[in-house]
């Protein structure tokens, strides 16, 4: 049974635990200030998502992230069925791998629809049965209880002051290469294998591939655990404690040059005497 509403009466979390109950399928749009936004669920569980803006469809973002040419997009027509997911088909292939197919859906969910979570009011309608649309689905799905979940907690993420976080130009350096005894995520992980004193926040959020908000949280999170530590600029020393607390130490050369020559003399000397006697 196809549906209308508001989201002010009827909340986009409801409507998809609804779905899910319900093992719907189908087609869920909602109307938001910049365009219509599209989900598609099969039997209860999240295939595809899509925003108003056309280069995040699914053809533009494989290029986009270089995850194949443009000639094999030019030729999916020739290589792949319109009643398979896309994503399916290249996998199947070999053109594309399993972790980038699930990168390919998080992206679809966070800009297709864990941002409809933060509107206030809009319109949505629900029609079933429509047919799939295979050419924007990766082949992979998630079960709309866990997509709320998720949602909710990027927007918890998004809502975040972030006067207190790194700026996306600094610079930071690993304090320790041993092992931490910390919990941490994926993205934590990856931060603390990559992070340089000569690579600022853009840069290593473009090597991750990963948000640079996400990636200025986390690094927020390793500083305070202690894992990470502010460099001046890209020029500082990967071991900028260690340099400093080499400081502190003498140098040799200069323990030598603090002996004079006549407090030699006079031992000297002294020895001479003792040595007669």
């Amino acid at each position: 049974m196809a549906m209308l509403g508001d989201l002010q009466e009827f909340s986009l979390a409801d409507l998809l635990h609804l779905m899910e109950k319900g093992k719907k399928t189908g087609q869920l749009s909602v109307w938001a200030p910049t365009g219509i936004y599209r989900v598609w669920l099969y039997q209860g569980r999240v295939v595809a998502a899509l925003s108003p803006q056309e280069e995040h469809r699914l053809e533009r973002l494989l290029v986009r992230l270089n995850l194949v040419s443009e000639q094999v997009v030019a030729e999916l027509a020739f290589l792949c069925s319109l009643q398979e997911p896309l994503g399916l088909c290249l996998q199947r292939q070999g053109l594309i791998s399993p972790a980038a197919l699930a990168k390919l859906f998080r992206h679809q969910l966070q800009v297709g629809l864990y941002s409809l979570f933060a509107l206030e009011a809009g319109q949505f309608s629900f029609l079933p049965n429509v047919p799939l649309p295979y050419r924007e689905m990766t082949g992979l799905s998630k079960g709309a209880s866990a997509v709320v979940l998720e949602a909710l907690q990027q927007l918890r993420l998004d809502q975040r002051p972030e006067e207190n976080l790194p700026q996306p130009d600094s610079y930071f350096w690993r304090t320790s290469t041993e092992l931490p005894l910390y919990k941490l995520s994926p993205l934590e992980w990856a931060i603390l294998e990559q992070i340089s004193p000569t690579r600022n926040l853009v840069e290593l959020a473009q090597s991750l591939k990963a948000d640079l908000l996400e990636v200025r949280y986390a690094c927020a999170r390793l500083a305070k655990l202690g894992l990470l530590s502010p460099c001046d600029s890209s020029a500082a020393s990967p071991q900028p404690a260690l340099a400093a607390a080499s400081k502190l130490l003498p140098n040799p050369r200069e323990e030598k040059e603090l002996v004079k020559p006549s407090l030699v003399s006079r031992l000297s000397t002294l020895l001479k005497t003792i040595r007669e006697k």
